[in-house]
């Protein structure tokens, strides 16, 4: 569980990348995997929200909050089909820019070219009860960005949730730090722009508390045994 600064408590969160067949266990798992994950963690007692329905409250021992970064279109073909099975939802990151296009943010070919969702795909997931976030326009770092050129940084924050709240025609309340990059400046522009919480790529450590636009999260990819993932999933279960 997470624990807020205000002496709130939050369910754990997972952070995934990809979902798809032959991937890469660097950057994602195959859908047999992510299904073997879910399907423990129902079995576990565990309900998969998203990260908007972990911040309302309710018993964080019953409920694990799971988010996604990028928006790849495997989530959408593969992902979501599994979750809406175990009757899951999640949040979804997108960068609002690169919508239908292909991941150009990375030379490393593991991450070059990936395709991402298109409108279609992310409207389709919202109506069916996913939520969407933001992950900046263009996928920038934001730690570096806001010291260079804070002006764009700003905008990457306030303009992507005005560009993916125009699309959905509902309010974007999630957001999620590309690279885990922030500063204190980028952190409260997120607040400014009107986001209720942002999560980072700080693991949750025992006995810290956070605040509600810096969450920690737990990452999931290919290399993590399944034992660590079923152990993982035991000490929520318990409330630690």
């Amino acid at each position: 569980m997470i624990r807020l600064d205000d002496g709130s408590v939050l369910p754990s969160i997972l952070y995934y990348h990809r979902v798809s067949p032959g991937v890469s266990p660097e950057v994602g798992v195959t859908p047999e995997v992510f299904r073997s994950q879910m399907m423990f963690l129902k079995s576990s007692g565990l309900q998969g929200i998203s990260l908007a329905e972990g911040m309302k409250g309710g018993s964080p021992k019953e409920s694990c909050v799971l988010t996604f970064d990028d928006g790849y279109l495997d989530n959408y073909e593969y992902a979501a089909p599994i979750l809406e099975e175990m009757g899951f939802r999640a949040t979804i990151f997108c960068v609002s820019d690169r919508l239908g296009k292909l991941t150009d943010w990375s030379e490393d070919p593991e991450w070059k070219g990936v395709p991402l969702m298109a409108e279609e795909e992310v409207c389709d997931l919202s109506s069916r009860g996913f939520e969407i976030g933001s992950h900046t326009r263009t996928h920038c770092d934001l730690g570096r960005l806001s010291r260079t050129d804070p002006l764009q940084a700003r905008r990457e924050i306030f303009d992507s949730r005005m560009e993916l709240e125009d699309l959905l025609g509902t309010p974007v309340t999630s957001f999620c730090y590309p690279y885990g990059g922030w500063t204190e400046t980028a952190i409260q522009w997120v607040r400014e722009a009107g986001y209720h919480q942002a999560r980072s790529v700080q693991h949750a450590r025992w006995g810290k508390t956070y605040e509600t636009h810096l969450l920690p999260c737990r990452p999931v990819s290919g290399k993590m045994p399944f034992w660590r993932f079923g152990w993982y999933a035991r000490l929520w279960r318990l409330g630690l």
